[in-house]
C-alpha cells in the first residue's frame, strides 16, 4: 500500500526529473544540448613544434579536450623542426588564408608574425596569444584579444624565492654563487626567465650569478656544467629553465659526488638544482630531493583555455578583462607525487 506521504514523495522526484528534462532539452544543463545551440566553429593553434614533444603533446591534449566539449573543428599546425619561425609564418599565413573563425597563435617572434596577425585582425578573425606573448609595449604589439600563458619573468623568480627559502633552511645564508644554465640564449623565454632568477637572487644577497650557455644536448650540458663546476668551486646552484636540464645537471652532480639533496644533512661544497616545466624524469627527481624544485606553466590549460576563449568569444563575445596566467605554478616536493599522476596520464 502506498502512503500518502511515499505519494508525495514520488510527486516531488517526477517533479525534479521532469525539471532537470526540460531544463537539458532548452540547452541550459549538459554540454551537449549548449553546443547544439550554436554552430561549429573552426579554430586554428599555430605552434613553433609539434604533439610528438612532451611539452606540446599536453598542449594538443588540452586543446582537443576543449574541442570535444564544445564541439569545435580544431587544426593544429606546428613546425616540423622546433622552433623554425619561417615555418610557424608560413603556417598562419596558410591558417589565415583558410579563413578560420578563430586562431590561436605562439608568438616566439613578433616581428615576422606582425603583418599576418594584423591582416587577420583586419579580416575579423580572433587571434589570442598562447604560451609565448608579443613583450612589446601594448600601442605596438599585435592586436590579439589575449594572451593565455605563464609570466616568463616571474616564473624565473618564484623558482629563485622557493629555491631560497629551501637554501636558507638548511644553511642559514644565501648561496655564494649561483649559475643560470641556459639551453637556448636569445630566445626571449629563456632569457625573461633567466633574468627573474637573477634579479631574485642578487637581490636576496648572492653576490655572483651568471648565465651559462649549455645547448639543449644532454652531452654538451655534462661538458659544460663539469667544466664550469671545476672553474667555479663556489657555486652553490644551479638553475635552469627547463627540467630535463636540470635533469642532466642532476646526473652531472650526482657523477662528481656534488649533489644537494633536499632533506639530506647539509654538507659544503654540494650544489643544488632547480627547472621550469614538468617530465617524469624531473619530478622522479624533486621526489627524491635532487631537484629542489620546478615551476609548471600548465601547458593543458593554455590549450584548452586558447579554444575555451574563442568559442566563448564567437559565441556571446565574453573576453576576460586580463590576461590569463597559467603559470608560476610551484612543484617541490611537498605536491610533487600529487602531480605525477596527471604527468602519467599526459595532462600536467
Amino acid at each position: 500500500m502506498i502512503t500518502r506521504k511515499a505519494s508525495k514523495i514520488r510527486a516531488v522526484l517526477l517533479w525534479v526529473i521532469a525539471c532537470v528534462l526540460c531544463l537539458t532539452a532548452g540547452g541550459i544543463i549538459g554540454p551537449v544540448a549548449a553546443q547544439a545551440a550554436t554552430p561549429q566553429y573552426t579554430f586554428y593553434f599555430i605552434s613553433h613544434c609539434m604533439p610528438a614533444d612532451v611539452f606540446w603533446a599536453r598542449e594538443y591534449k588540452g586543446m582537443m579536450d576543449a574541442c570535444e566539449r564544445y564541439n569545435i573543428k580544431g587544426v593544429y599546425l606546428g613546425s616540423q623542426t622546433s622552433g623554425d619561425v619561417g615555418e610557424l609564418l608560413r603556417n598562419l599565413e596558410t591558417a589565415i588564408a583558410a579563413k578560420p573563425d578563430g586562431i590561436a597563435c605562439v608568438i616566439t617572434d613578433p616581428r615576422p608574425l606582425d603583418d599576418p596577425l594584423r591582416m587577420a585582425a583586419k579580416a575579423g578573425i580572433p587571434v589570442v596569444a598562447v604560451n609565448v606573448k608579443d613583450f612589446r609595449p601594448d600601442e605596438e604589439r599585435v592586436p590579439y584579444l589575449i594572451y593565455i600563458g605563464e609570466d616568463s619573468y616571474l616564473s624565473g623568480a618564484k623558482q629563485a624565492e622557493r629555491f631560497l627559502q629551501e637554501f636558507k633552511a638548511m644553511y642559514g645564508r644565501v648561496p655564494k654563487k649561483s649559475v643560470f644554465a641556459i639551453h637556448e640564449p636569445g630566445n626571449i623565454v629563456q632569457e625573461k626567465r633567466a633574468t627573474g632568477v637573477i634579479d631574485v637572487l642578487k637581490e636576496a644577497g648572492v653576490n655572483s650569478v651568471e648565465k651559462l650557455d649549455v645547448t639543449y644536448d644532454p652531452t654538451k650540458v655534462s661538458e659544460t656544467l663539469r667544466a664550469y663546476i671545476k672553474a667555479n668551486p663556489d657555486v652553490e646552484s644551479i638553475h635552469t629553465g627547463n627540467i630535463l636540464v636540470a635533469h642532466w645537471a642532476v646526473d652531472v652532480l650526482e657523477e662528481i659526488g656534488k649533489l644537494g639533496k633536499v632533506g639530506a644533512p647539509t654538507k659544503d661544497g654540494m650544489i643544488f638544482v632547480c627547472g621550469i616545466d614538468l617530465s617524469s624524469e624531473g619530478i622522479d627527481d624533486i621526489m627524491q630531493g635532487k631537484i629542489v624544485c620546478t615551476i609548471d606553466q600548465q601547458p593543458y590549460l593554455q590549450g584548452y583555455l586558447a579554444m575555451e576563449t574563442l568559442w566563448l568569444w564567437k559565441t556571446y563575445q565574453l573576453i576576460p578583462s586580463t590576461d590569463l596566467a597559467t603559470g608560476p605554478y610551484v612543484v617541490d616536493k611537498s605536491n610533487a607525487a600529487d602531480v605525477l599522476e596527471f604527468v602519467d596520464k599526459g595532462i600536467r
